[in-house]
């Protein structure tokens, strides 16, 4: 198990090693189409497509790494295609997660939702808490479900039905190595980002203004390379658990 966990690392990091520019700018795009245009008040009316879009473009993600490691140019029009004959499936998938969504804002707005009058950390862990438990709850098989299907639905031909059951066998299956593959990813991004936070604060000579600046920069292309790498990481376990992404006829 630790040497597929490990096996999974390093192929990641080598797969984003050949593309830091283009993985940046992927990671980039993806905050701005799922973090950014959600809450900016001109853009909010576009998040629903957001959502629905999310299946079409993780196969675009996936599909760019997969050439990638196939040493191939990627072809847009190729993915397109793809895309356009397993329209249906993706697109119900898309409302699927849509229909999440709206459960996960449900479930919070229905606990309260956000609290200006919270002035403690301790009044602010008493609320947050339980909610973000259940999030975590109803969020876990929502992931699941998930992590694959986009990908076994249109490389291995799959309906909406059976894409969601192989998904969550998938990962119901190797829970262990890819818990822990994503552990290993998110620790050492919060690890890097206190580093960072300490380095920073230690160059007080630059000014507040300048070192706010600096780590802002810092943690907005740590995060968008950590996106981009678990993208890299749903590519790998993928060709690793089901096998070469051989497209079938």
């Amino acid at each position: 198990m630790l040497i597929k966990v490990k096996n999974w690392i390093y192929s990641c990091l080598v797969l984003f090693r050949q593309s830091v520019r283009q993985s940046l700018f992927l990671g980039m795009l993806y905050l701005t189409i799922f973090l950014f245009i959600p809450i900016l008040p001109v853009l909010k009316v576009f998040s629903p497509i957001t959502i629905f879009l999310w299946p079409f473009i993780v196969l675009i993600y996936i599909h760019f790494y997969r050439e990638l490691d196939e040493k191939r140019d990627f072809n847009f029009q190729r993915i397109f295609n793809l895309l356009k004959i397993r329209f249906r499936p993706l697109f119900s998938l898309g409302g699927s997660c849509f229909i999440f969504a709206t459960l996960v804002s449900f479930v919070f707005y229905a606990e309260g939702g956000i609290n200006e009058d919270i002035k403690s950390y301790s009044e602010l862990n008493e609320k947050y808490l339980p909610i973000l438990t259940k999030l975590i709850l109803i969020s876990i098989p929502f992931f699941m479900a998930t992590w694959f299907s986009p990908l076994l639905i249109v490389y291995n031909k799959y309906g909406l039905i059976k894409s969601v059951k192989s998904s969550l066998a998938g990962t119901l299956i190797f829970s262990i190595p890819l818990l822990l593959g994503w552990a290993i990813f998110t620790g050492s991004f919060i690890i890097i980002i206190l580093l960072a936070s300490l380095f920073f604060s230690s160059l007080s000579f630059l000014g507040q203004n300048s070192i706010s600046f600096l780590l802002s920069l810092f943690l907005l292309v740590s995060f968008t390379a950590y996106i981009s790498i678990l993208f890299i990481f749903q590519y790998v376990t993928y060709k690793d658990i089901f096998g070469p992404l051989k497209i079938k006829s």
